[in-house]
């Protein structure tokens, strides 16, 4: 979120914009501070539409491990459930796009980064990339543009050219945030003038002297500033002069800050990423500072530009150090042998956040305060890095992140389990109890079985010498599952789930409580006992609502959705699974993959063309993850399926299965919610039908009477292009001929003139 005002770039805008014309990479390059990302930000959003799928920006600037610089493209992509092979998953996702992708901050992974946007520009012939870094990615094709400093007055310019200036215009622009009544005058032009040239028209330098207006004049402003700069800056003007006034100028706003700011702002350097003001009294409070002071010297931090203020989630205040001032900050704490203590709290206190997080898993609101925590990930994984120093220590803040790496990442989270506990020996303590448990979860989640390194039965008995007692649930759960999924063993695994489940509800576990009876719900299909397993996933709901736990609703609503079908009660089936749809929306590829599986069951007898379509697209979605369909759910999905198919002639079913595979799932979302209303008609609501803007337009023309061919040329497209998007249309209105999307469009788009 931006407060501030964008002050112009016009010039920069356009150029970028010609450049973008002719080349598919294009890295913006400059010193920090120079206004790259701000100015990559405001290109994005002024020239989206220009997108047909719009554009999305990806920040690498709080990524310090180059092995998670796929995940981060992948996240802003909309994926949060990763596969391992991460750049598939994203090329899955992107391959029919087209789309402006900003990549912004690459200059700390430049390999890393430079890697992926290769991947993609050869695998999607529609990306366009826009890079921010402070050195080239050297990659073929690559444009490099450097952006020039704020347009600077002359010194001799009328007192109407020096205030158009766009250095001057932001000068006076960030005064006024400090200084209301601030304004530009005759008689103070030339110090604001001579202070923007001083500066070389760096839009950060320029900010924090503009923060200064409060207090001081122009004129003072710029006889502190030159003082400082003339000590800090010589030599020629070359090309790292813009660097070195940037440097002064931080220092210049250093040396003005009292005692206790100047300390604050050396700690805050610790963190990795946007933090909260509670995180920073607590790792950053030590005297001579106090918490009165943190509260106020982080406001009064930020009213002098030394700090920026972003919203988090549930509207919680954070505070983040630009990358520019966060490497002086740091450079001045190691230099007077702070660091060390600083490294050792800030450990201290992620690990008492991932404690707190473990214990309150078994709590209402333990969604809210996973996703806090998810809030704060590159500060958690930064305290990972240093945790490594001690085995133990990393072991229990791997084990305390398990059902973080469930819900936002569980490949990350296997990965980094198996890597540590692998090679070691494990002890009778909770926190080898909890990571094993962490490992074993998430072994069966993703079904790499080879990464599980005990029983269940050997990890009861060490969660039981640890004093783990809370999983020794699990345990049952763990044999629950091999019963259920390996041996087909029903009446064994509903045994030690009706185990678990007593032991869950002993110990006051409500969302894996939720689970195991949505799970014995489960056993009771697989066995034919629909009215037997009804109760069980009535109350699995009910716990998932007391505990205010969405991901296990999704769940309870997913085996609900089966339970109807069952029965026979496709409306009610349907009504289940889009209220799961509802929860996960586009943010977890499989629990979207499974409710649109679901969807397409529910409604494959009343318009298979539909169901074979949104079969197609959760292929896709389950490709991306690389899970495929598990039991017991494949004992019900793939008949339905293959009815589905078989409903249809074969050269339909094929292309309404590659229609659905080409959505985006925006368009996947419209689809499968169209379903919900289960006339079985097929025919849409709702004015646009969840066509595109590109599909509208063919529907139009459709209407009219043109052919394809005549369309093609209307529209500068290809033939075969007009056909895909008429297929598209075809499917999503769930119609079969170009009649009934005339009748469509007079219905619901007011109706069309035939083309002359």
């Amino acid at each position: 979120m931006r407060l501030s005002t964008f002050i112009g770039r016009k010039r920069e805008i356009g150029e970028l914009r010609r450049l973008l014309a002719h080349t598919r990479l294009l890295t913006m390059l400059g010193p920090g501070g120079a206004g790259k990302t701000r100015l990559a930000t405001e290109f994005a959003r002024a020239q989206s539409h220009h997108f047909a799928d719009g554009q999305i920006t990806i920040e690498l600037v709080e990524v310090r491990d180059p092995a998670l610089v796929p995940d981060a493209f992948a996240r802003a992509a909309g994926i949060r459930l990763l596969a391992e092979d991460t750049i598939g998953t994203l090329v899955h996702r992107l391959i029919s796009s087209e789309m402006l992708l900003v990549v912004d901050n690459c200059e700390h992974l430049t390999e890393a980064a430079a890697a992926v946007v290769a991947r993609l520009l050869t695998a999607c012939p529609r990306l366009v990339v826009l890079a921010t870094s402070r050195e080239r990615l050297n990659l073929d094709g690559e444009v490099l543009w450097r952006l020039p400093p704020l347009a600077l007055p002359q010194t001799a310019d009328t007192f109407a050219i020096a205030s158009a200036a766009e250095a001057v215009r932001l000068f006076v622009d960030r005064a006024r945030n400090v200084s209301p009544g601030f304004d530009i005058k005759p008689d103070n032009v030339a110090a604001i003038v001579a202070i923007c040239r001083r500066l070389d028209g760096m839009p950060l330098a320029i900010e924090l002297a503009a923060a200064r207006a409060s207090g001081l004049s122009p004129a003072e402003i710029m006889a502190r500033l030159d003082d400082r700069l003339r000590l800090l800056t010589g030599g020629p003007r070359d090309a790292d002069s813009r660097h070195r006034t940037l440097r002064a100028a931080i220092d210049w706003s250093y040396q003005l800050l009292d005692p206790s700011e100047r300390t604050l702002l050396q700690r805050l350097s610790i963190f990795a990423g946007p933090v909260r003001a509670d995180a920073v009294e607590q790792v950053c409070g030590e005297a001579p500072l106090t918490p009165a002071d943190v509260a106020d010297g982080l406001q009064k931090l930020a009213d002098k530009s030394m700090l920026q203020i972003e919203p988090g989630v549930e509207g919680a205040t954070r505070y983040r150090l630009l990358e520019t001032i966060r490497d002086y900050s740091a450079s001045k704490l190691a230099a007077n042998g702070d660091e060390a203590r600083l490294r050792d709290l800030h450990l201290e206190f992620y690990m008492r956040l991932t404690d707190e997080a473990y214990e309150a898993r078994m709590h209402r609101g333990a969604m809210a305060e996973h996703l806090r925590l998810w809030d704060e990930m590159a500060d958690v994984r930064a305290a990972l890095d240093l945790a490594k120093r001690d085995l133990d220590t990393e072991v229990r803040l791997l084990g305390n992140l398990r059902t973080l790496w469930m819900m936002l990442a569980p490949h990350e989270g296997l990965r980094r389990l198996f890597g540590v506990l692998s090679g070691t020996t494990a002890k009778p303590t909770r926190g080898y109890a909890r990571a094993l448990w962490s490992l074993q979860a998430l072994v069966g989640q993703s079904g790499h079985h080879e990464k599980s390194l005990f029983t269940p039965q050997q990890l009861t008995e060490l969660a039981v010498k640890s004093g783990e007692e809370s999983l020794v649930a699990a345990g049952y759960l763990g044999m629950a599952y091999t019963s259920e999924r390996i041996s087909r063993d029903l009446d064994t695994a509903r045994e030690y789930l009706l185990k678990a489940a007593a032991e869950l509800r002993r110990c006051g576990n409500l969302p894996d409580l939720a689970m195991a009876l949505a799970s014995i719900g489960g056993v009771e299909l697989q066995k034919g006992n629909i009215d037997a397993a009804r109760p069980w996933v009535q109350q699995a709901l009910d716990v998932a609502v007391e505990a205010a736990d969405d991901y296990r609703a999704v769940g309870a609503h997913y085996t609900f959705g089966w339970l109807e079908f069952l029965a026979g009660d496709s409306e009610a089936a349907r009504r289940r699974f889009v209220a799961a749809l509802d929860l996960v929306a586009e943010s977890d590829a499989l629990s979207m993959a499974q409710q649109v599986e679901g969807i397409a069951a529910a409604g494959a007898a009343a318009d298979p063309r539909r169901a074979v379509s949104l079969f197609g697209a959760a292929s896709k979605l389950r490709e991306e993850v690389e899970t495929p369909v598990q039991l017991p759910w494949s004992i019900w999905l793939e008949p339905a399926m293959a009815d589905a198919r078989a409903a249809l002639q074969e050269g339909i079913a094929k292309k309404a299965w590659e229609s659905g595979r080409a959505m985006s799932p925006a368009q996947l979302l419209a689809l499968a919610r169209q379903a919900r209303a289960g006339t079985g008609s097929g025919k849409a609501t709702g004015s646009a039908g969840g066509l595109s803007k590109r599909e509208l337009e063919v529907a139009r023309l459709v209407a009219s009477g043109m052919t394809s061919r005549v369309i093609a040329e209307r529209l500068f497209l290809s033939e075969r292009t007009v056909e895909s998007h008429l297929e598209h249309i075809l499917t999503k209105l769930g119609f079969s001929s170009r009649a009934q999307v005339a009748g469509w469009v007079a219905e619901h788009l007011g109706g069309t003139k035939k083309d002359a």
